[in-house]
C-alpha cells in the first residue's frame, strides 16, 4: 500500500510541478483527475474494518429463525457488498465481500448478476482456495435457477478440468457421467434412491 501512495505522490508531484512552461488549458482538469484518483485509493482502515463488520452482521441476519431468507437483508447485503468492493478494491476482504454480493444477488433472484460476480471471483482471484466452490455455485445457478443446462455443463467441466482432485469436481464428474443434469428433480430422486439401495 505504501508503494501505491509513493507512486501516486510522485504522479501528483509531476503534474503539479510542470516547470516554468506556459500552463496548458487542460492542466487544471488533469490535476483534478489525479487528486480524484488519490481519493479513491486512499482508504481509512478503521472505516474499512467497520464496513466489513457490517457485511458480516448482514450475512448473519440473512436467514430468519424460520430458515427462510430475509429478502430485505439479502438486498442490503448485495448492495452493501458491491459498495464495499467499489470503495475498497484492494481490501484483503474483497473476496468475501464479492462472495456476499453473489449470495445476496442470488437470494433476491438476480441470478444473472450472481453468475457475473462468481465469474469475477473465479477469474480475478483464481488462487483462492474457494475458487472451486465459486465455480460450483456458478454452475448450480445456471442449471437450477436459470435452466441453462448447457452453460452449467461447461461450468462443471471447467471445474473438473481445473481442480480434478477437489471433492466437488469428483462429485460433478459423477453427476455429469450419470446424466443427472438432464433429469428432472423427481428422476434425480428416483435415481439416487435406487443407487443408495445397491
Amino acid at each position: 500500500m505504501k508503494i501505491t501512495y509513493i507512486i501516486l505522490f510522485f504522479s501528483v508531484l509531476a503534474v503539479s510541478c510542470g516547470g516554468s512552461e506556459k500552463k496548458e488549458e487542460g492542466h487544471d482538469s488533469s490535476k483534478k483527475e489525479v487528486v480524484e484518483e488519490l481519493k479513491v485509493v486512499e482508504t481509512n482502515p478503521e472505516q474499512e474494518r467497520a464496513d466489513y463488520e457490517d457485511l458480516l452482521k448482514l450475512d448473519e441476519r440473512l436467514i430468519k429463525n424460520d430458515l427462510t431468507i430475509d429478502q430485505n437483508v439479502a438486498r442490503e447485503l448485495y448492495k452493501s457488498s458491491m459498495d464495499f468492493a467499489k470503495h475498497y478494491p484492494n481490501s484483503e476482504h474483497l473476496e468475501k465481500a464479492l462472495d456476499f454480493a453473489a449470495k445476496g444477488a442470488e437470494n433476491i433472484g438476480d441470478y444473472e448478476e450472481a453468475v457475473v460476480i462468481y465469474h469475477r471471483l473465479i477469474n480475478d482471484i483464481p488462487e483462492s482456495n474457494r475458487t472451486p466452490v465459486y465455480m460450483y455455485n456458478k454452475g448450480k445457478i445456471l442449471e437450477e435457477k436459470m435452466n441453462k443446462k448447457d452453460a452449467a455443463k461447461v461450468a462443471y467441466k471447467e471445474l473438473i478440468k481445473r481442480y480434478p482432485r477437489n471433492p466437488l469436481s469428483k462429485s460433478m464428474k459423477s453427476y455429469l457421467r450419470n446424466g443427472l443434469i438432464d433429469m428432472t428433480k423427481e428422476e434425480k430422486i428416483k435415481f439416487l434412491q435406487e443407487h443408495n439401495q445397491e
